[in-house]
């Protein structure tokens, strides 16, 4: 007994090592036996299986429906985001003008003669200033997310006009082709009612009582005959049905459905793209708004020179000098201060020189 004919149990061992027996790994895109599982080299085949089986969806009688329902939920994505951003623009806008009216009203309080002056004043002059600035960032936050509302808006009523048209004219000729299968179901069912009847009228399976005309009773011959002419006139009609419903069915197979799903699938792409692109800008305003107000309170080269835009809000507010402002507050007062008095002296009035001397007698 050779090798070959031992029981599995009693081969030879083989001096190759696993790798050798599976043999080179396969190329990409080459098919991989492991065990009882069979897989495949890349992913790009997965990829290719996926969009066969998007196109196959798209192609069948579902696929204008289901695009004119995406649409629709793109639209309305697009809507609920444009409401998003005109409340944020209308937030932004009422917080940038109270701001504004608040650092109005603080500058005219600085300057009030009951307030505090000196480097405090001055420097609280510069604190309202820098948050002027930022009423302008704001107000122009503002404005941008305004515009992009109204983009969104516009953009949602294109979508919208479109949708109407492709619903209108992708569905009206799905309906056509099943009204035409209908009518074509319809033909066939007479066809069929009238083929078993003119069967058994003329096998005499089954031989009426007597069959009444306009001309009186009809023999079987006579009924056999007004059948055959029902059925031919039947059979011609049903030819016909099916033969429009072809027509019908190949023509959405091969212009008016493709057309119907390019088209839809075009305004997916604007809608989706239009609204990614507004997520975009609205992230890029939010950090322009944030870097702007940040610039603002602290300059990239903060310096405590005489250019007061240069210097940061902590520099400004720690220039503040309470002992200087005192002194600076005492000093003015000084022109009100009466001539200091260096010794008193006694000076009698001359009535009074009686009251000093003593009485003389005579």
């Amino acid at each position: 007994m050779n090798e070959d004919q031992l029981p599995p149990a009693q081969q030879a061992p083989s001096s190759e090592s696993p790798s050798d027996r599976n043999g080179p790994p396969p190329a990409n895109g080459a098919a991989i036996l492991t065990g009882d599982t069979f897989t495949t080299g890349t992913a790009s085949d997965h990829a290719d299986d996926a969009s066969r089986a998007v196109e196959d969806v798209l192609q069948s009688d579902i696929g204008v429906s289901a695009l004119l329902n995406r649409l629709k939920q793109s639209i309305s994505s697009a809507r609920d985001f444009a409401a998003f951003l005109g409340k944020r623009s209308a937030l932004e806008e009422v917080h940038a003008s109270g701001l504004r009216k608040l650092c109005k009203t603080t500058h005219e309080n600085i300057r009030r003669a009951d307030n505090r002056q000196g480097s405090y004043a001055q420097q609280l002059e510069e604190v309202i200033r820098i948050h002027e600035r930022m009423v302008e960032n704001g107000l122009g936050f503002s404005l941008s997310l305004h515009q992009m509302h109204d983009d969104l808006l516009e953009l949602a009523a294109n979508m919208e006009r479109g949708r109407k048209h492709w619903k209108q004219t992708g569905m009206n000729a799905e309906r056509r082709v099943q009204d035409s299968e209908s009518l074509m179901e319809k033909a066939k069912a007479k066809y069929d009612s009238l083929a078993e009847d003119y069967d058994r009228a003329r096998t005499g399976d089954r031989q009426p009582a007597k069959i009444f005309g306009l001309k009186g009773p009809k023999s079987a011959a006579q009924h056999e005959e007004d059948l055959h002419r029902k059925l031919r006139a039947a059979d011609t009609e049903y030819a016909s049905k099916v033969e429009s419903a072809n027509v019908q069915r190949q023509e959405l197979l091969s212009s008016l459905r493709p057309q119907a799903v390019k088209a839809l699938q075009d305004l997916i792409a604007e809608c989706d793209s239009g609204l990614t692109l507004q997520l975009q800008k609205f992230a890029s305003f939010n950090e322009k708004l944030l870097l702007s107000n940040g610039l603002t309170i602290c300059p990239l080269n903060p310096s405590a020179g005489s250019n007061p835009e240069s210097r940061s809000l902590r520099d400004v507010v720690y220039l503040v000098d309470n002992e200087k402002d005192l002194k600076s507050y005492v000093m003015g007062l000084s022109s009100k201060v009466q001539p200091k008095a260096t010794e008193f002296k006694y000076e009698r009035h001359p009535a009074s020189f009686s009251l000093a001397l003593p009485a003389m007698k005579y």
